[in-house]
């Protein structure tokens, strides 16, 4: 693993290792060993050092006790980082003149395969695998949908690249024009450089963008032609015609994608057949991500149920458990808990009121002596708000008396649970719901759909039975 990453196990482990004090000495090669950024070497110094641990490398002389640590620490962590920049630039410069030469420069793409000629490797077609991809780009081209075709090679048991289920993302090209039917190595043009891999120096992770045009290596190929001259026009034509009518939508304000979960029971519903989720399918219905994506040979659930039916049914037995008196009496004794913990501090409040007061008056005084400037007026009305709302926080904790809010918790909990399904933080009330009921198991029965759910933050579970397809009926077992 990069010694720029922070997530090694070896590396977290020691770290834990040393703030419980196991060990007063790290001994390392040089500190190249401990991190190659330099940022992170900085703070992984100071870290140690905290815990009382003394740093030293064997071969570079690193001594945290020295004199003068920080600046040594510090010259070499950023040298650490530089060597890798400069690795990556010949390699990066290598793997450039073996795409030049017509020699494979990264992945494997599905059709192909790589011998060596003892200066690289080079891909020739694969004709077992050939053949299929000739059958998507032909029944692309003649109207079918990725999710039709990743079905239909599902069905006749194809293997996909990796081994497992094709689904529709592996055929259709992203953004990034990854995925098969954008891919044009199948035209006869081996495209090397077009995207790279940056960290987010935030989370440490990988994300995957387009470079310029202008820095992409394209060598023409024709040896490794798999899909004919027509046959890949008439699928670009197609993929542009799609794209140009969902931009077209979303302008319209339709589908405008990448939305966050707008539903109550979004997330918590999976498939009890695949384990896949539960999605929209439609602007009605629930129904399984995997049957969808990749077709009845990788899930045989095919039911739908509407979403009406889901936020009614579950909804209702979900409001029955929380008003049982077993629930009431876990809200009631938490809310106990909350309102003793609560400890006011009316001198704090106090202070506070004291502090508005005087900023107010100054600006007061300032005003009388003739300093007006254009915020001025701005200023005094944020003042007076100040002075408001610390007399409102004071009077309030002057009033309070925990005694007093204990005998209206029923009704305030009751009035809760009421207005589950019309609350406007819907995200707010999802994630409250996944904490209590956890997910939902949707079972596929003699055309009904089963929901299961094993109460996570309540006692007791629930099976209740859904009406599937497109019929009004609503039925409800509880149990």
């Amino acid at each position: 693993m990069s010694g720029s990453r922070k997530d090694r196990p070896g590396y977290r482990a020691l770290l834990e290792a040393a703030e419980v004090g196991a060990f007063d000495v790290l001994l390392i090669d040089d500190l190249s060993r401990l991190s190659r950024d330099h940022i992170e070497s900085a703070q992984v110094i100071r870290r140690l050092k905290y815990a009382g641990v003394r740093v030293i490398g064997v071969s570079d002389g690193t001594d945290t006790a020295r004199d003068g640590y920080k600046l040594e620490t510090g010259l070499r962590g950023l040298m650490s980082e530089l060597y890798l920049d400069d690795l990556a630039k010949k390699t990066h410069r290598g793997l450039k003149g073996q795409a030049l030469d017509g020699y494979s420069a990264g992945g494997q793409p599905y059709g192909y395969r790589s011998t060596s000629d003892g200066k690289g490797w080079r891909r020739h077609v694969f004709e077992d695998e050939a053949r299929w991809v000739r059958y998507v780009f032909e029944r692309y081209a003649a109207g079918a949908s990725p999710r039709q075709i990743a079905d239909e090679l599902n069905a006749r048991g194809v293997p996909s690249a990796r081994g497992g289920f094709w689904a529709h993302s592996a055929l259709y090209p992203d953004n990034k024009m990854l995925g098969m039917l954008g891919n044009p190595i199948y035209a006869g043009q081996q495209v090397w450089n077009r995207t790279e891999w940056t960290k987010d120096p935030a989370t440490g992770r990988r994300r995957r963008t387009i470079r310029p045009r202008s820095d992409w290596v394209i060598v023409d190929s024709p040896e490794l032609r798999i899909v004919d001259e027509a046959t890949w026009t008439a699928v670009e034509a197609r993929i542009k015609a799609m794209r140009l009518g969902t931009a077209q939508r979303q302008r319209l304000g339709r589908g405008a994608g990448g939305r966050k979960p707008k539903y109550l029971f979004s997330g918590l519903l999976v498939c009890g057949v695949c384990g896949g989720a539960y999605v929209m399918q439609d602007q009605r219905r629930y129904g399984c991500a995997t049957h969808k994506d990749r077709g009845a040979a990788a899930c045989g659930n095919e039911l739908k149920v509407r979403r009406a039916t889901v936020e009614k049914e579950l909804l209702a037995n979900v409001k029955m458990m929380l008003l049982s008196e077993t629930a009431y009496r876990t809200f009631e004794q938490e809310t106990r808990k909350l309102l003793e913990s609560f400890q006011p501090d009316p001198a704090a409040a106090k202070a506070r009121l004291a502090k508005a007061g005087r900023e107010r008056d100054n600006i007061l005084t300032a005003i009388r002596a003739g300093i007006i400037t254009p915020t001025t007026k701005q200023a005094l009305l944020d003042a007076e708000d100040a002075v408001a709302c610390a007399h409102d926080e004071l009077r309030l904790i002057e009033q309070y008396e925990p005694s007093q809010m204990l005998p209206r918790a029923r009704e305030i909990y009751r009035d809760l649970v009421d207005r589950l399904e019309s609350v406007e933080d819907v995200a707010s009330a999802r994630e409250a719901l996944r904490d209590l009921i956890g997910q939902v198991r949707l079972i596929p029965e003699n055309g009904t759909l089963t929901a299961e759910i094993q109460s996570a933050g309540l006692a007791g579970a629930l099976k209740i039975t859904l009406v599937a397809g497109e019929g009004t009926k609503q039925g409800e077992k509880t149990k």
